[in-house]
């Protein structure tokens, strides 16, 4: 069979080549349309804040982790998987990890948090050392009395909601978290002797967002309360009086928070805020039979806290700078009981208050490329420490009250302190955020990376982060 292949004459082939580059346009912007309709990695995490000259946290810039301080804020970061991989790298572990989802449709919002440990029955929360170490950390007071070493609360989850109404944004949360131990007849008790020791959290957190996109009221408050038990209980019927004893102590914390975004310019944003917070707790020891002089509540513990300050929100060029100025008062309490001349009992009141007048964050995030951005911070406490007992009369030896201070200009440390061992490691940072597609990871980028050098110049082992953060965008 005779096949005749008809040839385009040149007008034709002409035609055919605009057809060509006509559907490779079409399809070119649809692809690109396609890239615009894909969710955008969002940046976010202890990482990112703490880069950004937080303590760890910077108020006066938004992140997805505010969800922490006021769940109404699940609203602004729906489908979103997110999870701080931590710091103080060793092997295969990590302090700090944990990780949140928030899923978000029709104007409301819901989401799981497990893993943030928050409050006072975590060590790497509290202020307090020596005399004060038992002032925001409630373990060692329970420690003081049960021959079980407890631990902290094990997986804290949080389950929080959010819904809008208008120009009204509503969210609210309750965390969860528990440890137990019990010993009957083994480990640290004897035969027909047993001891229940546990440590559990449950608190509740609700808050708002009140007006548009740009200019809007950030308003939250939180509720926890924090238990500590221990009992033991010996039934051997060789003693001859049942033997009971029994710790037990509420911590109640509160806490209030807002701030306000308002626009004075397409670029630049003024953020009043405030935050304020306490917590107290005052253990009680029983047992039967009575001691011939009980003093079942020799000891109360509180910290208390006050910030007030505005901050700016610059816009620039593929990024932002953010510089906040704020007065911070935080004071830790130790009033002690304690026999005079029996049965009388006098207290001596212990007192270390920190003054930070100012209080300094300031942090620039600029984007280096579409899939890099470097990120600088600057977080300073100008601190002045006073401690301050005040000793009651003593009958029992003919001792006046008297009154001792010390001042100095002693710094503390932000909590957590994210591995760092001093104030002065945490005042200048350097993080670095890198995307792809959906997927974001942020790092705060190691002192010793900065000093050393990464291997492959200094010959050390050096971490490239010191903390981790990441996030995907469903």
């Amino acid at each position: 069979m005779c096949v005749i292949q008809q040839q385009e004459l040149p007008h034709q082939q002409e035609g055919s080549m605009k057809k060509i580059l006509a559907l490779t346009l079409i399809l070119a912007l649809c692809q690109f349309g396609t890239a615009q309709d894909k969710p955008l990695a969002v940046s976010g995490g202890v990482a990112r804040t703490a880069a950004l000259g937080g303590g760890p946290t910077n108020l006066y810039i938004t992140d997805y982790t505010d969800v922490y301080i006021n769940p109404a804020n699940a609203l602004l970061y729906p489908d979103l998987l997110f999870a701080d991989i931590g710091y103080q790298f060793a092997g295969y572990s990590a302090n700090g990890q944990n990780i949140g989802f928030t899923l978000g449709t029709g104007g409301i919002a819901i989401g799981i948090s497990i893993g943030r440990e928050e409050g006072p029955m975590y060590a790497k929360n509290s202020y307090g050392s020596g005399t004060f170490a038992n002032s925001d950390y409630m373990l060692p007071s329970l420690n003081g009395y049960s021959p079980i070493a407890s631990q902290e609360p094990l997986a804290p989850v949080q389950l929080y909601a959010a819904f809008s109404m208008g120009p009204i944004k509503l969210g609210a949360a309750v965390y969860r978290a528990g440890w137990s131990q019990t010993d009957d007849g083994t480990g640290s008790v004897g035969a027909k002797q047993k001891l229940v020791v546990s440590n559990n959290q449950t608190g509740f957190k609700v808050g708002t967002l009140m007006g548009d996109d740009k200019t809007y009221l950030d308003a939250s408050a939180l509720l926890r309360f924090n238990g500590s038990s221990a009992e033991f209980t010996d039934n051997n019927p060789n003693i001859t009086t049942f033997t009971n004893s029994k710790y037990s102590v509420t911590g109640t914390e509160f806490g209030a928070n807002a701030r306000f975004f308002l626009p004075l310019s397409d670029k630049l944003t003024f953020v009043p805020v405030g935050r304020y917070y306490t917590f107290a707790y005052e253990p009680e020891v029983t047992s039967t039979p009575a001691p011939t002089h009980p003093l079942t509540k020799a000891n109360a513990y509180s910290r208390n806290e006050l910030e007030i300050g505005a901050g700016m929100n610059v816009k620039v060029q593929g990024g932002l700078v953010a510089i906040g100025l704020s007065m911070q008062r935080i004071s830790l309490n130790n009033d002690r009981t304690q026999f005079d001349v029996v049965p009388n009992t006098v207290t001596v009141k212990q007192k270390r208050v920190w003054l930070d007048l100012p209080k300094v964050n300031i942090g620039a995030e600029l984007a280096l490329n579409s899939w890099a951005t470097a990120r600088f911070g600057y977080f300073k406490r100008f601190s002045t420490c006073t401690t301050t007992i005040d000793y009651p009369a003593m009958a029992s030896t003919n001792t006046p009250a008297s009154t001792t201070e010390t001042s100095n200009s002693l710094e503390a440390m932000y909590a957590p302190a994210l591995g760092m061992a001093s104030a002065a490691d945490q005042q200048l940072s350097i993080g670095l955020g890198l995307t792809y597609d959906r997927i974001a990871l942020d790092g705060y980028i190691a002192d010793s990376m900065l000093g050393d050098m990464p291997y492959i110049l200094s010959g050390k082992i050096n971490g490239v982060f010191g903390v981790l953060s990441m996030s995907y965008k469903f």
